[in-house]
């Protein structure tokens, strides 16, 4: 209604993402601003931004699992690894050792993402009889039993140390690995991944906005509050426990099979414990149990390198002198953040945007 935007009279119009016209045309904005500046980023930072916004969706499958529906989940690089390798032997280039079909990308992105998921399904029955640190030390056993089966699984993985090539980007026999032009413009592969990647981008934090608002949503958070009392009201605490691990493996494997590729090789050395625990750091610090939480800290953990870059230049001269290396700043900064937030801020950056937003939507009669 004209004059009063916070007024709906329609249902559909109240619990729209952008509800209002004014948050509509900023998004409009925002969103080309965005794309028009891609044009102008270096090879360096379009790599960085590809990367947090991939980061972001396997954040938000993690997010999912641990911070809707409350199950630890110390296996998130497995589901990663398998949905990079399920991408790499359909879509990539086989040898006499390896496997690989060079299919269509329409084919091995889902399956990227459907194959994680089904492994994730066999998860369930653990998720329902155990919990919290139990379920946790299940899941870290997986993140062993994967690295195992990845350094050992010759004709799919490559073998430790060796590796493989990722999938290769082929849509209707065309292939984008060298580019291809439209028009008279000639696109890089950099930007083709950056725009595949967006689009997967907003399609996923459109459907975990409108999961966390649906009826499967609020059992998710009835079961991370009080699995108990959520059975004894009649939530099925193994079916929606199953459908969490699911969707939480089908995004970390279309994001992984998206992240690897950029950098067109894989080693399974890289799906180890480690990385599981970079995603559960990167949901900590942007905010557990929030929808934008992942996306921030995502943002703030792929950045990070091309900000310190920036500065390291101040530590050339004294690089003796230092207690540790230029180059492990950032890892230093990740830990003392991740650190500080859980101190001060266990809400993470979305709380720190929260209270700000607040202030300036009630300024200047904030107190």
């Amino acid at each position: 209604m004209k004059g009063r935007p916070n007024l709906y009279t329609d249902y559909r119009k109240e619990t729209a993402i952008l509800n209002t016209t004014t948050q509509k045309f900023w998004a409009l904005i925002g969103l080309s601003l965005f794309i028009f500046s891609s044009f102008f980023y270096t090879q360096y930072w379009m790599y960085l931004i590809t990367t947090a916004l991939l980061t972001a969706v396997a954040a938000w499958g993690l997010n999912i699992v641990s911070g809707f529906a409350g199950q630890i989940s110390l296996a998130h690089g497995v589901f990663i690894g398998i949905g990079t390798y399920v991408s790499a032997v359909l879509g990539g280039v086989g040898s006499s050792y390896i496997r690989g079909y060079e299919l269509d990308m329409l084919i091995w992105l889902p399956l990227a993402g459907i194959v994680p998921a089904l492994v994730g399904l066999l998860i369930a029955p653990l998720a329902v009889r155990l919990k919290g640190l139990n379920l946790g030390l299940v899941t870290l056993g997986l993140v062993y039993i994967g690295s195992y089966l990845f350094s050992n699984w010759k004709s799919v993985t490559g073998g430790a140390g060796l590796g493989r090539k990722t999938a290769k980007l082929k849509i209707f026999g065309i292939d984008f690995n060298d580019g291809f032009y439209l028009g008279s413009t000639h696109i890089e592969k950099d930007h083709f991944i950056f725009f595949l990647s967006l689009i997967i981008f907003l399609l996923a934090g459109a459907g975990v906005k409108n999961l966390m608002r649906s009826k499967i949503g609020r059992a998710y958070a009835a079961i991370r509050d009080r699995d108990i009392a959520a059975e004894a009201i009649g939530i099925n605490l193994y079916r929606f426990k199953a459908s969490a691990f699911a969707l939480s493996s089908f995004y970390a494997g279309v994001a992984g099979s998206l992240i690897f590729v950029m950098s067109g090789g894989v080693d399974p050395s890289q799906f180890n414990l480690i990385y599981s625990v970079t995603f559960i750091a990167v949901v900590i610090i942007g905010g557990a149990g929030t929808v934008l939480g992942p996306l921030f800290g995502a943002a703030f953990f792929s950045l990070i390198p091309g900000v310190i870059k920036y500065f390291l230049h101040f530590f050339e001269g004294f690089g003796e002198q230092l207690p540790f290396h230029p180059s492990q700043l950032e890892r230093l900064v990740f830990a003392l953040l991740l650190i500080g937030f859980l101190i001060f801020e266990p809400r993470g950056l979305w709380g720190v945007w929260f209270r700000l937003r607040n202030y300036f939507k009630a300024w200047p009669f904030s107190y």
